[in-house]
């Protein structure tokens, strides 16, 4: 119970989220560019990479190249009144993207993101369910992006 605590806690204080808009976009061709993850779920995708750019997404059903596959899950908390998202990302540079909430009419709601650093994991917490979320724009995080922001 301890270690959960610190965790939201930790979460809480790398995720000094401001509500800023992004500067950096990116235009790919993959498929699945727009991901959507529902409650319990677990996700992997993989990334292709050309010239440091990210040019194309595509959600496997399992690991077969650990070194270009991220993985989401995004899983209720332990009271069920709250959301988790981790992100694994095992490709060498950070890893940026813009989440949107859904609520069980659909309706999107912005929320922060904070990037996810080479080969490393992120946490995102919300104190409240979220049936599901969108997840679009992946990039690297440029300077400008090293804080928690849509």
């Amino acid at each position: 119970m301890k270690f959960r605590f610190l965790l939201f806690l930790l979460s809480l204080f790398l995720c000094a989220c401001a509500a800023a808009q992004s500067t950096h976009s990116t235009s790919y061709n993959g498929e699945n560019t727009k991901l959507s993850i529902f409650a319990g779920e677990q996700v992997y995708v993989e990334i292709a990479i050309q010239n440091n750019m990210i040019v194309g997404l595509k959600k496997v059903s399992n690991i077969t190249n650990p070194s270009s596959t991220l993985t989401f899950n995004f899983m209720k908390g332990d009271n069920g009144k709250s959301m988790t998202l981790s992100v694994k990302n095992p490709l060498a540079s950070s890893l940026k993207y813009h989440i949107d909430m859904v609520d069980y009419k659909g309706r999107l709601y912005n929320t922060s993101s904070c990037p996810v650093l080479a080969g490393l994991s992120g946490y995102e917490y919300w104190p409240h369910l979220i049936p599901e979320i969108r997840i679009t724009n992946f990039h690297f995080a440029s300077e400008m992006e090293n804080v928690c922001i849509y």
